[in-house]
């Protein structure tokens, strides 16, 4: 019954986690023509979508889960936002609101062939086991590294992102902002340095963490385009951006 109540809850998040991606993705494209922004919250949802998919199909065979496409296809999407995705993609899609800035074609283009190539590169067969022969956690020391400092440094740009928030008058929106990220960098710490006590499989032995850790990639998806929006807004209300940006942005 308990692990019953765990998938559900598991299943429950990454739903959330699923239609807030694509939902926020749509509107930072339609309203605000921030391709950068849009498209990773595509694919967060898309890895989403495929996660979920994945663990219903193989719920009762975790061994077949590892051999399957989907598996190598899970890591790739992980390691794409992990690297790139939600930390320097990120940061220059919400320079556009900080900054003014909007990155040229060509930045748009690098980034992404960036994320990409640090997605396959990262997401390799000997990055995917966690645990050796006798069960023994492994610390896949490179990775997990450049995760953590490229999470760290994308945590001060947001520390940033919430001050800018506040200084608007969008207070809830900030202190939303600094929690889901210190929460996600305790995703990520955890995940890669200080993983749970036999917490191998995502479905059978890790689904309260793996709850925790979706819902806040939901959260996060949503409350970065409210603050977006929220700072959008001011900006325009105060004539510093046109009210349809899209149309007459400056690319750089």
């Amino acid at each position: 019954m308990k692990e019953e109540i765990y998938g559900l809850t598991f299943l429950v998040a990454d739903l959330v986690m699923i239609v807030a991606g694509y939902w926020a993705g749509w509107r930072f494209i339609k309203h605000y023509r921030n391709y950068l922004i849009g498209i990773e919250w595509f694919i967060v949802a898309t890895s989403g979508l495929n996660f979920l998919v994945w663990a219903l199909r193989f719920t009762d065979d975790p061994e077949a889960g590892m051999a399957s496409p989907q598996y190598a296809v899970a890591f790739f999407f992980d390691a794409f936002s992990r690297s790139i995705g939600i930390t320097l993609l990120l940061v220059v899609g919400l320079m556009a609101v900080t900054r003014r800035y909007k990155a040229s074609l060509a930045v748009e283009v690098g980034i992404f062939v960036l994320a990409i190539g640090c997605g396959l590169y990262l997401s390799q067969p000997k990055y995917r086991e966690h645990v050796d022969a006798n069960g023994e956690f492994v610390l896949h020391q490179g990775p997990a590294t450049f995760f953590l400092v490229g999470n760290l440094l994308t945590l001060l740009f947001l520390v940033y992102f919430a001050k800018r928030l506040r200084d608007i008058g969008a207070t809830r929106t900030a202190v939303a902002t600094l929690a889901v990220s210190l929460a996600a960098t305790v995703v990520a710490l955890t995940y890669d340095f200080f993983p749970l006590p036999d917490s191998v499989d995502p479905i059978e032995d890790r689904p309260l963490f793996y709850t925790f850790a979706l819902t806040v990639w939901g959260l996060q998806l949503l409350t970065y385009y409210f603050g977006y929006r929220a700072l959008h807004d001011h900006d325009v209300a105060r004539g510093a951006a046109p009210a349809h940006e899209h149309s007459r942005a400056v690319r750089a």
